[in-house]
């Protein structure tokens, strides 16, 4: 009895929710409402399912979105797109602070094959996405947002998951603040501070795309994953990338990679405070398909970001980000300060590299080029081409 009085009254307040939010289309002097299908109420959150009458436009729906929260809270979740809908109201919200645990992450990344972890979403559960199938990733906020947390867990987990072998990192910080600590890692082939040495890396990662678009072509493949032999993924992460925006030749390979890295395993994880329409414009704005932000100071930059609602993201709140891929997700990002970064990192340093590859300038062609990312084994790749 207590359960079905605690249903009808949650009910009655979603209807209020209609009401006041104009939330159904008229009749003469009739209305006729959403239909609700379904009340479950959890220990930790109030979740209903309806539709919306037809002939109702669903972006009113979204309008007036900020009712729901006048008479449920901030923590409200709307999903859906054109007639069905799950409007959830949590209880607790997100915590005030997640400390990084690897362990914490493993099953949920368990057969991703780049897996990018991003917290824990409202129902407390480990959220990550795979960013092989959802290629490149932006990252935005302001200072005191947690970007730099986030991005450092992100590439904490990719050291501690893979070998060098999977993966190799190509990382450029311009504003000499974070990359600092990832130096002699076998699986960081650069760590970079400022444009001319994130130049030179940019073009040994142009000549390796030319080089495994030879290959794909020379066995008659569409993806690095086919051939009979193993190339690492590469990862190109950028912070602060607005600060070489006017290197022309850069953001070109930049571009380029956001274009053609998926078939080559190649990727990109760009990070800047405040979204920079002239950075984001062009290529970059439609194949950057995983979006990431913390708190931005108003709409239009919440816009440029490509995360609607950033903006509503108190100034305290740190850590508390929207994902937005196939769906907006709100999230708690994980804290991990320099010190336990270090301390997870140490065991995977290696003593200062004696020897660096050959410029580039003196590479004639791609197949000629002595890649820092990975060493073929080119009669292997003889025979295995005249079976």
């Amino acid at each position: 009895m207590m359960t079905h009085y605690l249903k009808m009254k949650a009910r009655g307040r979603l209807m209020k929710a209609f009401e006041a939010g104009g939330i159904y289309l008229k009749h003469g002097d009739r209305k006729q409402y959403p239909r609700i299908h379904d009340v479950n109420i959890a220990a930790n959150y109030l979740r209903y399912v309806f539709t919306i009458p037809n002939g109702f436009n669903p972006e009113e729906l979204s309008d007036a979105e900020f009712v729901f929260h006048q008479l449920f809270g901030e923590q409200v979740e709307l999903a859906g797109r054109t007639k069905r809908f799950t409007l959830t109201v949590y209880f607790e919200g997100l915590p005030a602070l997640i400390r990084y645990n690897f362990e914490d992450y493993r099953e949920v990344i368990a057969g991703m094959r780049l897996p990018v972890i991003c917290g824990r979403d409202l129902n407390g559960r480990a959220l990550a996405f795979d960013m092989a199938k959802h290629p490149h990733l932006l990252i935005s906020g302001e200072t005191g947002s947690g970007k730099s947390s986030l991005l450092r867990a992100v590439l904490i987990t990719w050291i501690l998951a893979f070998k060098p072998a999977d993966i190799r990192m190509v990382l450029g910080d311009l504003k000499r603040a974070e990359m600092g600590l990832f130096r002699r890692l076998e699986t960081v082939s650069d760590v970079c501070m400022d444009a001319v040495s994130l130049g030179a890396a940019l073009r040994n990662v142009k000549a390796e795309l030319a080089r495994r678009g030879e290959l794909l072509d020379k066995h008659e493949v569409l993806h690095v994953k086919d051939l009979p032999m193993k190339l690492p993924m590469i990862v190109v992460v950028i912070d602060e990338v607005a600060l070489i925006r006017q290197e022309k030749a850069l953001i070109a390979i930049i571009e380029d990679i956001s274009s053609i890295g998926r078939s080559l395993d190649v990727y990109l994880v760009l990070s800047m405070q405040r979204p920079d329409y002239k950075v984001m414009d062009g290529r970059l704005k439609n194949n950057l398909t995983v979006r990431i932000s913390g708190r931005q100071s108003n709409a239009k930059n919440a816009e440029i970001a490509g995360v609607p609602g950033a903006q509503d993201i108190e100034i305290n709140e740190k850590g508390r980000m929207i994902l937005a891929a196939e769906k907006l997700t709100e999230f708690k990002a994980p804290f991990v300060d320099e010190e336990e970064t270090k301390r997870l990192l140490e065991p995977f340093k290696v003593a200062p590299a004696t020897q660096t590859s050959a410029p580039i300038e003196e590479v004639q062609t791609p197949a000629q080029l002595p890649t820092i990312f990975n060493t073929i084994d080119e009669e292997a790749i003889k025979n295995e081409s005249s079976r």
